[in-house]
């Protein structure tokens, strides 16, 4: 079963204790959910528009997703708000990195992002000057989708 997110409204604003957010849940090429959070610390709201339910598509992340560890002995069982919860995250974390490469060098540097403000300089000139004091340092800017998601799975990580 292949989950993932469309069409993502976030807003940073109005999230007080959970993500405010609306989305379409497309599973397996077909729109199945149109999914909310008002942002005020209820549940996800869940409308179907697919052939799934909430419940059959729960069971099947049950079975097939590891548990989420809140803490060290208290484990969730995987389900479709867990698992909407992790695709909103790496899209929100997805924009903000490619929002940082417009006016950033951004590196992968001992499993750590770092960015380096290109202000006004080319970003040929920054990288040199980066490649230089650490030639191992990771170039993300215009390294393509592997470096893109390789960036973006050390910053999910690193939260």
């Amino acid at each position: 079963m292949q989950i993932e997110l469309r069409r993502v409204s976030y807003s940073a604003a109005l999230s007080e204790e959970t993500a405010s957010f609306s989305a379409e849940v497309w599973i397996d090429g077909e729109l199945a959910f149109h999914a909310r959070n008002q942002g005020t610390g209820g549940a996800d709201f869940y409308h179907q528009v697919g052939r799934w339910t909430v419940a059959e598509v729960d069971v099947w992340l049950k079975a097939n997703r590891l548990p989420r560890y809140l803490e060290e002995n208290l484990a969730c069982a995987h389900d479709l708000e867990i698992e909407v919860s992790e695709l909103l995250l790496r899209t929100v974390e997805g924009r903000r990195l490619k929002r940082l490469l417009r006016t950033n060098l951004v590196t992968i540097e001992n499993d750590q992002i770092l960015q380096y403000s290109l202000r006004k300089r080319s970003l040929a000139i920054v990288t040199r000057a980066v490649l230089a004091t650490n030639p191992a340092a990771v170039i993300v800017n215009d390294a393509g989708d592997e470096v893109f998601a390789r960036a973006l799975g050390v910053l999910l990580t690193s939260r």
